[in-house]
This record gives C-alpha cells, sequence and structure tokens, in this order.
C-alpha cells in the first residue's frame, strides 16, 4: 500500500508543472458533473485523482407504518429485537484516478466506500426472548463494486460547439453480502421480484452503456454555459436483480476562471414491475426515482477543484425493503417486516476534491508545437510559423517560391514543390525571378526591347530579336538599332537617336534635332541627356530634393512653376524650390522641409520656447501666443504656468508678542528669495506676504502684530534681492483662522506667515481660508 501511495505522489509531483485549469470532474474521473458525462474528454495525457461523495442523515429515508404494528425502523428476526432509525447519518465516498488517451480517449477506475449509523437501541416491550441489549451492526462499512470505465469522443473538431460521446462502465464484485448497510446506493442492487435490496452491492457485476452530447456555447462566444444531456442502460450480471435505462441533464455556467456553477436533474428508469408480495408487505409496482442536484466549484490554479453542493429527492414516496447480513449469519437483520426505505434520500449533502493535470505538454492541433508555444492551437501549422499555418509557398503556381519561404529558411522543405524567390508572388512567370515575360520585340522589327540585354536573356530569345532596340515603340531595322530611317527623334524631345550619330547623319536631320538621346524611348531635357528627370520632391512637400540643388537646377524647377515655357523646355512636370534636408518626410520651407514638432506640447495656449527661438509666431497664430516657461504642463498665468496656491511659511515664526525674526527664519527666507529670484515659475510674479495669529488677546492688538510681522519677513526678502515692487505685506490678525482656536493645534496652525501670489482677478490683500468654524 505504502508503495502504491507513493507512485500516485510522484505522479502527482511529476505533472504538477503541466497542471492546468481544469474542466469540472465527476464521480466517475471523468469530464461531466456529479453524476452525468459530459461529451467533451480529458485531453492527452491528463492525469486525475477524484474523492466525491455524498452524506444523508436523518430519517426521511425510512418509512415505518405503525398502522400494522411497525413503530419501528429495524427489527431483529432472531433476537427478536426492534429498533428505531434514529440519528441516521450515511456516508457514499468514490475515491478513484482516470487518465485521457490521446484526445478522444479517456479511462478510469473508480472504488466506491460505504458507511451506515444508526440508533440501535433495542426496544423489547412484551415481546417473549426479546435481547434487550443494543441491537447489532448498527454501525458498518466497507467498500462497494470497484468499478471500470472508457469514454470515447467523436473526432469533432475542437471549435465545433457540439461534442458526442460514448461511454462504457463495469462494476466488478467486491462488496460482501456480510458487510452491508440500510441505504440502499444503487437501484441495480433491487430484486426485481422481491422488491428486496442488498445497499452496498450484489453478487454479481454491473455493465453500463450510454451516450452524451454535450452544447459548448463558449465556443460561439454566446456565454461561457455548457449543456450536458446524457442517456444509456444499466444491466445487472444477475437476472434476478433490476436492469434499468437512464437519463439526466446538466448545466455548468462558468462565472469567473476560478468558479461555476451546475445542476443536475438524473431519473432512472424502472420498466418492470416488482411481482412478489406487492400487496401482502405494501410494495409499489415501480419506484419514481428522480434526483436533483446544484453545486460551486473551486477552481484552484494548482488543478485543485473543491466541490460544494447538494442533491434532493423529487420522486414519489415509493419504498422498498433492505435485507442486511451481519457477519454472524444468524444474526439477520431485516426491514422486511418492519420499515422500508427509499433509494434516493429526502436530501444528501454532495462535496469532495478532484485534482488534473497534464503528464506531458498538450498539442491539441497535433502539429509538434506545444499549446504553450502555439499562437494558432487550433489550427494545424508549422514550428517555423509559431504553430500557426503555412500560407501557400507557390501562391502563383509558377514553380518559384514566395519571398517568405527564403527568409524563414524553408527552401528545403518545399524542394518538391518550388525552388528560387519570386519577384511577382502574384503573377504566374518564368522560372528565373518568378516574373511574367514581356514581349521582347513589341514592336516587331526584330530588334530585341532593352530590358532582354539587361536581364541577360538575350540567348533565351534568340530566335525571336537580337540587338537593343533604341525605338521600342516603332518598327526599325537592326542597322538603325531598331529605329526607322525616317524618324530620328521619335519621343519628340528634340535629342537626336543615336542611329543619327552612329550613321554619322547629325547634320542632315541638324532641323529636326541635336545631339545624342540617351533615352531615345522617353521624352526628357537636354540637360538630362534626353531622359525624365527623377521625381525633384519625393516627400510632396514643394521643397527640392538634395540632387536638384547639386546639379544647380533650382532656379528651372522654381521657374517652371510660374513660367509654362520654362516647363516645357526643361521637360518638368513637377515644381519645387529650396533644399529639403528631410526628402523622405513631409516638412514646412520654414524648418527646411523638415516636420515641425508640436508649437504647445502642454495645451494651455502659450507656444514653447523654440517657436520664439525660430520666431514663427505667425505660423502658428491662432494656435499658441507667447512664451511658456512651463512646456511640460498646463498652464493659466499667462506664462504658461499653472497659477500658485498660496504657500506658508512653514518655519517662520515669532516670539511671543514680537515681529523679530530669528535667525533660522532667517535662513529659510534666503532661500525663498533665492526661488522667487531665478525660478522661471517664480521670477516675474508679485507677492503679498500675510500675517495671521490666534484669537487668544485682543483684536485690535493682533491685527498690528500680525501687520509688523509681515513686514519683517517683506524686509528680510527684500534684503536678500526680492525687488521691492514685487512684494507687500499685510496683517490680517486673527480674521483669518485656518483650524479651531479652541485647542492648541489649532492655534498653533492659525498662527503663521503666508506668501500669495496676485493675478489680474485677485490682489493677494484678502483672507483665502475656507475654515468655517469659531
Amino acid at each position: 500500500m505504502k508503495r502504491v501511495a507513493m507512485g500516485l505522489a510522484l505522479a502527482l509531483a511529476a505533472s504538477s508543472a503541466f497542471a492546468g485549469h481544469a474542466n469540472t470532474i465527476n464521480k466517475t474521473g471523468f469530464v461531466g458533473v456529479n453524476k452525468t458525462q459530459s461529451a467533451q474528454s480529458l485531453g492527452h495525457s491528463k492525469l486525475v485523482f477524484t474523492a466525491l461523495g455524498d452524506y444523508a442523515f436523518g430519517n426521511s429515508m425510512f418509512k415505518a407504518d405503525p398502522e400494522n404494528g411497525y413503530n419501528y425502523a429495524f427489527e431483529n428476526e432472531y433476537t427478536k429485537q426492534k429498533a428505531e432509525a434514529a440519528q441516521y447519518s450515511g456516508i457514499s465516498a468514490y475515491v478513484g484516478l482516470a487518465i485521457g488517451l490521446l484526445d478522444y480517449f479517456d479511462i478510469g477506475v473508480t472504488l466506491p466506500v460505504f458507511y451506515d449509523q444508526f440508533n440501535g437501541n433495542a426496544v423489547c416491550g412484551e415481546a417473549e426472548g426479546c435481547n434487550p441489549a443494543a441491537l447489532a451492526g448498527t454501525k458498518v462499512g466497507y467498500i462497494g463494486n470497484v468499478t471500470a470505465s472508457l469514454k470515447a469522443r467523436a473526432p469533432i473538431p475542437a471549435d465545433v460547439p457540439i461534442d458526442f460521446a460514448a461511454f462504457f462502465r463495469y462494476s466488478f464484485k467486491t462488496s460482501k453480502n456480510s458487510k452491508q448497510g440500510v441505504w440502499i446506493r444503487e437501484p441495480e442492487y433491487i430484486a426485481k421480484e422481491v422488491g428486496m435490496a442488498f445497499p452496498y452491492g450484489t453478487a454479481k457485476s454491473v455493465m453500463t452503456v450510454g451516450a452524451a452530447l454535450t452544447f459548448d456555447l463558449s465556443k460561439i462566444d454566446v456565454m461561457p454555459l455548457l449543456v450536458h444531456i446524457n442517456g444509456g442502460y444499466r444491466m445487472s450480471m444477475d437476472k434476478a436483480y433490476m436492469s434499468f435505462p437512464f437519463a439526466s441533464a446538466a448545466l455548468e455556467f462558468y462565472v469567473l476562471d476560478f468558479l461555476s456553477f451546475f445542476g443536475e436533474f438524473y431519473m432512472d428508469i424502472q420498466t418492470e414491475d416488482f411481482t412478489w408480495n406487492v400487496a401482502q408487505y405494501g410494495l409499489p409496482e415501480k419506484l419514481d426515482m428522480k434526483q436533483v442536484t446544484g453545486g460551486a466549484v473551486f477552481h484552484l490554479p494548482i488543478g485543485l477543484d473543491i466541490q460544494l453542493g447538494a442533491s434532493v429527492y423529487v420522486g414519489n414516496d415509493n419504498y422498498v425493503h433492505f435485507a442486511r447480513v451481519m457477519e454472524n449469519e444468524e444474526n439477520f437483520l431485516t426491514g422486511i417486516k418492519a420499515t422500508k426505505t427509499r433509494v434516493n434520500p429526502q436530501l444528501a449533502l454532495f462535496g469532495g476534491l478532484t485534482w488534473s493535470g497534464f503528464l506531458a505538454p498538450q498539442d491539441r492541433d497535433g502539429d509538434g508545437v506545444a499549446d504553450s508555444d502555439d499562437r494558432c492551437p487550433d489550427d494545424y501549422g508549422h514550428r517555423l510559423n509559431g504553430g500557426c499555418p503555412m500560407g501557400n509557398p507557390d501562391s502563383d503556381e509558377d514553380g518559384v517560391c514566395d519571398a517568405w519561404v527564403s527568409e524563414k529558411g524553408m527552401l528545403d522543405e518545399f524542394r518538391n514543390v518550388c525552388e528560387g524567390i519570386d519577384q511577382c508572388p502574384t503573377e504566374k512567370g518564368n522560372k528565373s525571378n518568378g516574373c511574367p515575360t514581356d514581349d521582347p520585340d513589341p514592336d516587331k522589327d526584330g530588334v530585341c526591347d532593352a530590358w532582354v540585354s539587361q536581364k541577360g536573356e538575350l540567348d533565351n530569345f534568340k530566335e525571336i530579336c537580337e540587338g537593343i532596340d533604341q525605338c521600342p515603340a516603332e518598327a526599325g531595322t537592326l542597322v538603325n538599332n531598331g529605329c526607322p530611317e525616317d524618324n530620328p527623334d521619335p519621343d519628340g524631345d528634340g535629342l537626336c537617336s543615336p542611329w543619327v550619330t552612329d550613321k554619322n547623319k547629325l547634320d542632315q536631320y541638324a532641323g529636326v534635332c541635336k545631339g545624342y538621346d540617351m533615352c531615345p524611348g522617353e521624352a526628357g531635357a537636354a540637360g538630362n541627356k534626353g531622359c525624365p528627370w527623377d521625381d525633384p520632391d519625393s516627400d510632396g512637400d514643394g521643397i527640392c530634393d538634395e540632387w536638384v540643388v547639386q546639379k544647380k537646377l533650382g532656379y528651372y524647377f522654381e521657374k517652371a512653376a510660374e513660367d509654362e515655357s520654362v516647363a516645357k523646355e526643361w521637360f518638368i512636370s513637377k515644381t519645387c524650390k529650396g533644399l529639403d534636408k528631410c526628402p523622405l518626410e513631409h516638412g514646412v520651407a520654414a524648418n527646411d522641409g523638415c516636420p515641425l514638432p508640436d508649437p504647445d506640447l502642454d495645451k494651455d495656449g502659450v507656444c514653447d520656447a523654440w517657436v520664439t527661438e525660430r520666431n514663427m509666431f505667425n505660423l502658428f497664430e491662432g494656435v499658441c501666443a507667447g512664451l511658456d516657461r512651463c512646456p511640460n504642463e498646463a498652464g493659466d498665468d499667462g506664462f504658461g504656468c499653472p497659477k500658485k496656491k498660496v504657500e506658508k511659511l512653514e518655519g517662520i515664526s515669532f516670539k511671543s508678542g514680537s515681529a523679530t525674526v530669528n535667525a533660522n527664519a532667517k535662513r529659510i527666507l534666503k532661500g525663498i528669495a533665492q526661488k522667487l529670484k531665478e525660478d522661471e515659475a517664480y521670477k516675474d510674479l508679485k507677492i503679498v506676504i500675510q500675517g495671521h495669529t490666534d484669537n487668544r488677546g485682543k483684536a485690535k492688538k493682533n491685527l498690528k502684530l500680525s501687520d509688523r510681522r509681515a513686514k519683517a519677513v517683506m524686509k528680510q526678502l527684500t534684503k536678500f534681492g526680492v525687488a521691492k515692487n514685487r512684494i507687500k505685506a499685510v496683517g490680517l490678525g486673527s480674521t483669518c483662522p485656518v483650524d479651531d482656536n479652541s485647542t492648541a493645534d489649532g492655534r498653533e496652525m492659525n498662527r503663521r506667515i503666508e506668501m500669495h501670489f496676485v493675478t489680474p482677478e485677485n490682489d493677494g490683500m484678502k483672507c483665502e481660508s475656507n475654515y468655517v468654524g469659531d
């Protein structure tokens, strides 16, 4: 047993690294709730441990028959003892483990453990030979029939909201007839002829087959709700005992990742009536076995789930007899002549623990990339693409690989499909670069267009054309480099095609063209050897790129904007001026073609310093004005700074009745004066020094004292260099308290010196305390 426990502990430790969020696990160790199976599977290599059970109590499960003299729940026919089922309690625990095989098969084993206890004090009355001792066997526990389970899920894609599965269970005979309680755990333990049951299990095995259907609404983004529907048949291997169909339905709702609720309706359906002594013993023809269970599941991050809930019987009050055989076969406890019992308690508490974790990393799409690393865990992909599907390596199907194949180093992997790098991936082309082959001689004069030579493909088209056609739009002769004899200037730019020079005919065509056209197929300027100009303003901000200035053509590109004759003469279609220092960014001329930064970064209507430095106020009229001394915070004092709040001058104190500034206060005031002179946020502000006292003494005397103190502080500040025209002093006595004068602390707070800042709306001479009291 120790070795088994150690093995389970090692398995738990080994798989803890892969423990993840588990679906709710039911009593068989499979995905589901309570007795209902989900059609979803555990998942490849997931290990599950379960310890779930029910607890029943009270006497509502049993029924006495006082009208026929049976006032007691239990009776021993041999000792003539009777006893009531007072203080009854019963436990059914289901301990097991399960594991997922691949993604579609789960197997598991469950061992039920049962325990019954009730008050067994014997009541003899006048019964002859009755033993008044306590009734034997009032506490009994033993294992039930160990069950092996299998579930097979249909291979439906993971993103489909419907799952279907079949399940099979086989219960082996491991219980003992001599170890039986009084709560009938399963209806297949009831003998159908006599209506009597062995509560912990019969001497024969039981086989169960069923099917499950699950609707997962979270897969279609409706809500985190799962609906499970089950149906099946339980068949006892002993024909004397009951076999019957069953059905259930359950809902699961995931409120949070770590909390879900479920509700279940479960029913066993008796198809054959009891036939033995039904009238004599008051047996029903059939049992009504319906039960509703509700609960909550707490999903902890370590793979541990805590389940709590309750089951309620909702069928009719139909009962059967139980038979309980003790170790001593003569000590036979029965309910035949006394009371009867139900299969389902009126109320049973439900709960327990389950743990689940993966023994190996998951790869639900089977592409060899673990789900934890797979950017597309539900789509078969490739490791070099983060587990996501690769695109078509040759989208235009010309045998030349799209560029990403080479970029990802996968040319070898797709060598049977394509090769090389396709420069035209959306057009079917030739094997060299994947681009379509243009007509090498569109004017059909037998002279190849220039691109044929440039791409080194003259040999490929030697049966169609040869040489280089300097007049590709007009049929000509090979001797004349593809140009017609009668057109010395096919592009009409006034420069002669090369053949004119080659044949020494410049004088002959002097009235038509002159010079040597380097681009005879495109009209261009003489200053650019007959070729079109490059884009003079690549970022479109009207400021010339550097090459215009380097070639000293700035005058012409600027003049062409105003003079059509210049534009026509120089073949200029786009004009510009100046020199663009940021040719790839649209800018302004005032900033050398570069973009300007935000002129008012803090959006307070006051311009940042660079606007002043570059004298660009006219560019931002209506946006901002002035010079912002606080560019990183919005202000409202005219300088772009926030209005200063009243500052209490901490450390400035006086002896009682005195206005003399002590040495420590002077040191503090020296620092304040330096701030007022040098700090950009203070250097232009006008200030008022206010003196205040508490309310002790005469008000008139306090007013004069506060005024003297304020002026003493003002005098020190001017002494330390603060301009006299920036500072005033006023005493308000005890008229402006900030705290309660009835306490020592409050009076100390009221004896203070404050520095106020003058604004157009506030001259700083008034009380600004919000205190309401005194």
